[in-house]
This record gives structure tokens, C-alpha cells and sequence, in this order.
């Protein structure tokens, strides 16, 4: 399907794809409770620590898949968007149009890039809601959704040269980080709304 023929993506299904992502994080979250537990006594047991499997395992192949699809279904909303504000002011927004689609994943400018496209499109599109949502709540929202983010990577990052016997699950992280994205998420959606109409 080209690019003029593709059905032009809606808040409402960025809206799906994020509460898919949110609904996914509190599903692993729930999961690593009981996992962890799990975990240990299967290690006690004398199960080696590459043999163990959890309902955590199994679940957590659930944030990725969610995570792709919500890059890409916003990525392609934001790309609209990004070309109707740019058709009025070439210079309402400071990013390129690739930027929309890699700012969220280049290492770096990930940290800020997402957040100067949406702070760009939120002027551009010029309505009382909109600008009202730049500042604070687009800083609270961007700072929760780095510290999911942060918070996640911790996990991983703990388990190189991780000390034998170390449970790689850990619900306090797991908990942290959807509470995070929660957080992250209340404010995404007053911002969805805003710039969808």
C-alpha cells in the first residue's frame, strides 16, 4: 500500500497501542511476584540457574511485541501530524520528518528528541488544550516515561557478572517501572487527545 492510499492513523489507535504497552508492563509486573519466589526455590532445589522457567519468562515477551507496535502505530500518527504542521509553518517543528519515527530509539537524542517533537506539534497545533500542556505536563510525562525506561534497563544491565545464586527477577523494578509508565501514560493520553483534534 503506498504512502498517499495508507489509512491515516487516529489518536484513538495510539490511545490502544499505549494502553496495550501499559496492560502488558502490569501483566509482567503481577508476574514477577509469585516468578521470583519461584525462582529461588527451584534454584535451592538444584535446578541450574540456565534450566529455571517462570510464568515471568513467558510473559515478558509481552513488552517488546506491545512496544514495537505502539512505536510504530504513533511514529506513523505522528508523521501525519508532523506533515500538516510543517504544510502551514516549515519551521513549526525543529526535527526532520525521519526524526519522528528514530528519535524514539537513537541512543542520546532519545533522552530529548521525542519530547521536542511533541512540544513542537503542541504549538502547531495552536488550540488553548494544547498549549496549556506544554511545560509541566509535558515534562512529567517525558520524565516518567525515561525513568520506565532507565528503570527497565537496570534490570538487565544487574545481571551481567551477577554474583552466584542471583535471581534476575525482580519485582521492585518490575513494580517501579509500571508505576512509572503509569504515570507516564495518564498524561500521554491528555496529549493524544490534544493533539488529535
Amino acid at each position: 500500500m503506498s504512502e498517499k492510499t495508507a489509512k491515516p492513523m487516529s489518536g484513538r489507535q495510539v490511545i490502544a497501542s499505549s494502553s496495550s504497552l501499559l496492560a502488558a508492563v502490569w501483566i509482567v509486573a503481577f508476574a514477577s511476584i509469585p516468578s521470583a519466589q519461584s525462582y529461588r526455590d527451584q534454584l535451592a532445589s538444584g535446578t541450574a540457574s540456565d534450566q529455571i522457567v517462570t510464568a515471568y519468562d513467558a510473559m515478558t515477551i509481552l513488552i517488546p511485541i506491545t512496544m514495537i507496535s505502539s512505536w510504530v502505530i504513533t511514529s506513523r500518527w505522528l508523521k501525519q501530524l508532523h506533515i500538516k504542521a510543517t504544510e502551514y509553518n516549515p519551521t513549526a517543528v525543529r526535527l526532520k520528518r525521519p526524526w519522528v519515527f528514530w528519535s524514539w530509539i537513537v541512543p542520546v537524542v532519545s533522552l530529548w528528541f521525542p519530547k521536542n517533537l511533541i512540544e513542537d506539534l503542541l504549538k502547531a497545533n495552536a488550540s488553548e488544550e494544547s498549549k496549556s500542556l506544554i511545560g509541566k505536563d509535558t515534562l512529567t510525562w517525558w520524565l516518567t516515561w525515561v525513568g520506565f525506561a532507565l528503570v527497565n534497563n537496570i534490570g538487565i544491565v544487574s545481571e551481567f557478572d551477577a554474583p552466584e545464586g542471583y535471581v534476575p527477577i525482580r519485582p521492585e523494578l518490575e513494580l517501579a517501572g509500571a508505576c512509572l509508565l503509569t504515570g507516564a501514560y495518564l498524561v500521554w493520553i491528555r496529549i493524544v487527545k490534544a493533539l488529535d483534534r
